[in-house]
């Protein structure tokens, strides 16, 4: 069972590591979270100011002053579904968070050794993470975020599944009298996974960011490390309300492993959110050239 597994089309896993790694496993951890940070090119580690800074920044979580809760669902790449829900919540002590990642796949055929038809199977990633944020007072009125991520990760192909854990940290500046911020991110620190007996890498990575926030737009600037695959990755994003019910986003992500194995497209993204009785609805479109385009949508509100 476990060598048909493997031969039919080990799917799930085999093609999110061919798209966006050689090094490492857990790949679908790379996939961005909330239509609006998306919209934005990626560059989110010094805005990272709603419930979705539990997936970017987790400093920037400790400027949530009210709870907040976030759902997305993307149509994502080859049939699979991407599926994304938050909670942030200010306490005295700071701020607790809570999100949950899946990445799923319907039923696909499957084949053995002979490439003799077998029984359908399905393949699923999740990630559960739990979050806590808090900001320290410096000197001069500045203040800094801090805030830390503990993640469980499973795999799963069939009945075969990996279990993994993860920490992720996170800080977010804000300089005194300055529109600009600067955030600091280490996401996927961790031990090996091992998928039946194949271990691998998680997909650590380290992002610096710098953002810029005055009156009806912002700006952001990432510089992300992925340290196994030995690849830096540079995004920029805009966000410009026009009035205040509605924001429209741009953003560029540089060429990465995806695009540049299948097409020419570079990474421009766009996308736009409208506010409404304390909710906000967001989209945000990505193309992936000849795998098609990406589109999600995400909701959240505020209580």
């Amino acid at each position: 069972m476990k060598k048909t597994l493997l031969i039919s089309l080990f799917t799930f896993t085999l093609f999110t590591n061919y798209c966006f790694s050689e090094n490492t496993g857990a790949s679908f951890l790379k996939i961005g979270v909330g239509a609006r940070p998306v919209g934005l090119g990626n560059a989110f580690t010094a805005i990272a100011n709603d419930v979705t800074a539990i997936n970017w920044n987790p400093g920037g979580l400790s400027q949530l002053t009210q709870r907040q809760i976030s759902a997305m669902h993307s149509q994502w790449i080859v049939d699979s579904n991407l599926d994304y829900i938050g909670f942030a919540s200010p306490l005295k002590s700071g701020v607790f968070g809570g999100s949950v990642i899946v990445l799923s796949q319907g039923d696909m055929e499957g084949r053995d050794e002979n490439r003799q038809q077998t029984t359908s199977f399905g393949a699923s990633d999740m990630a559960v993470t739990f979050s806590f944020s808090k900001n320290l007072l410096l000197s001069n009125k500045r203040f800094i975020g801090l805030g830390a991520n503990l993640k469980i990760i499973q795999q799963k192909i069939e009945s075969e599944q990996a279990t993994g854990v993860a920490v992720d940290l996170g800080a977010l500046y804000h300089f005194n009298k300055s529109p600009v911020t600067a955030g600091l991110s280490i996401q996927n620190l961790g031990p090996q996974m091992k998928f039946i007996n194949e271990g691998y890498n998680l997909p650590l990575s380290v992002t610096a960011g710098l953002g810029y926030n005055i009156g009806a737009v912002t700006v952001g600037l990432d510089v992300k490390q992925q340290i196994y695959d030995n690849q830096t990755i540079v995004s920029i994003g805009t966000e410009f309300l026009p009035i205040n019910t509605l924001a429209l986003r741009a953003g560029y992500l540089s060429t990465n492993q995806l695009v540049n194995s299948v097409t020419d497209v570079s990474g421009l993204g766009a996308g736009f959110g409208v506010k409404l009785f304390g909710t906000q609805t967001d989209y945000s479109f990505v193309p992936y050239g000849v795998l098609g385009n990406t589109h999600r949508v995400s909701f959240s509100a505020k209580f």
